[in-house]
C-alpha cells in the first residue's frame, strides 16, 4: 500500500582492510519506521534521496529531507525514524578500519555536524548504489567495495570547505592525521601537538571533545588496528608486528593488545587462520 522496500547486504566476515565495507543498501521506509536507540560498533552514513526523517544524537535532535546525509559514530548513541507522513527513503553504507577516521577527517562532518546537504547530490547516491552493486562474501568483493566506499568519500571531500568549523575539532583532526601518517615511528603526542601548533593540553582536550579518548589512547588504538591487519595478513613473527605498528617493547605490545581485542596477538592471528 504505501511502496515500502528494503534491499540490503550485510558482509558475513569483516575483511581487515584500511576500509572495510560492514553493510550497504537501500529503503524506502514506512511512517515512523526507524532504528534505535542504540550504538552501532562502526561508522554508518545514510544519504537521503526523499521524503524527511528526524536523526537524534548526542542530545540533538535533526530534520532532515531530501538531498541531506547524516553520519552515525561508532559507540555514539544515535536513534533516526522516518516522518509519519511523509517517510524517507535513502541508501546508506556502514564501514570501518584503520583509514576510515582519516577520510572522515576530510569530508564537512564532524561531532558538532553530523549532518551536512553534499554537494555531489545524485552521484553520491549513485556511488552508494555502487558498493551495494559490488557486494559479496569472497575477499575481492570486499576490496571492490572498499573501493567505491572511498570513491564516495571523495564526493564528499568535495563538498567545500568545512564552514565555522571549531578550532578544537580542526586541531583534534591536524593531530589525529599527524598520528596516522606516522604510527610506526617513535613519535610522542608532543610530536602531534607540535605539528598541529598548540599546546599538549589543548591537543588533550580537542581529542577528547571529538575523539572521546587521549591523542596516547588514539595513537594506541590505530596501531593495533594496524597490527590486527597485519596479524591476518602477513607471515611476520608476533615482535615484528609490534615493532612494524610502533612498539618497541613486545610486552607492552601484547599488553595493549589484549586491552584493546581481548585476546593475545597469537591467539587473533589463529582465530584468523581456516580450519
Amino acid at each position: 500500500m504505501t511502496g515500502d522496500f528494503k534491499y540490503s547486504f550485510k558482509a558475513p566476515s569483516r575483511a581487515e582492510l584500511a576500509l572495510t565495507v560492514y553493510n550497504a543498501g537501500f529503503q524506502k521506509c514506512g511512517p515512523g519506521y526507524g532504528w534505535g536507540p542504540g550504538v552501532r560498533d562502526h561508522y554508518l552514513l545514510h544519504y537521503v534521496v526523499s521524503g524527511r526523517g528526524f536523526y537524534e544524537t548526542e542530545g540533538r535532535v535533526y530534520s532532515l529531507t531530501a538531498g541531506q546525509a547524516f553520519l552515525s559514530r561508532p559507540d555514539v548513541p544515535i536513534y533516526y525514524h522516518a516522518h509519519e507522513e511523509d517517510p524517507w527513503e535513502y541508501y546508506w553504507v556502514g564501514f570501518s578500519g584503520p583509514a576510515a577516521p582519516l577520510l572522515l577527517a576530510q569530508t564537512p562532518f564532524t561531532r558538532r555536524c553530523p549532518v551536512i546537504t553534499p554537494a555531489a547530490g545524485d552521484a553520491l547516491r549513485q556511488g552508494l548504489l555502487d558498493i551495494y552493486k559490488a557486494r559479496g562474501a569472497d575477499y575481492p568483493s570486499a576490496v571492490r567495495m572498499a573501493g567505491y566506499l572511498q570513491a564516495a568519500l571523495g564526493l564528499l571531500m568535495d563538498s567545500g570547505p568545512r564552514k565555522g568549523e571549531a578550532p578544537l575539532s580542526m586541531y583534534a583532526r591536524q593531530g589525529a592525521a599527524f598520528l596516522q601518517q606516522n604510527y610506526s615511528r617513535s613519535i610522542t603526542v608532543e610530536d602531534a601537538a607540535r605539528q598541529a601548533g598548540v599546546s599538549r593540553s589543548y591537543l588533550y582536550r580537542a581529542f577528547q571533545a571529538e575523539f572521546g579518548c587521549s591523542p596516547s589512547v588514539y595513537l594506541i588504538r590505530y596501531r593495533i588496528q594496524r597490527a590486527c591487519q597485519l596479524l591476518r595478513h602477513s607471515r611476520l613473527s608476533v615482535d615484528a608486528v609490534a615493532a612494524s605498528v610502533g612498539f618497541q617493547d613486545p610486552f607492552y605490545f601484547s599488553r595493549a593488545f589484549h586491552r584493546e581485542t581481548g585476546s593475545s596477538p597469537s591467539a587473533y592471528r589463529a582465530a584468523g587462520k581456516p580450519s
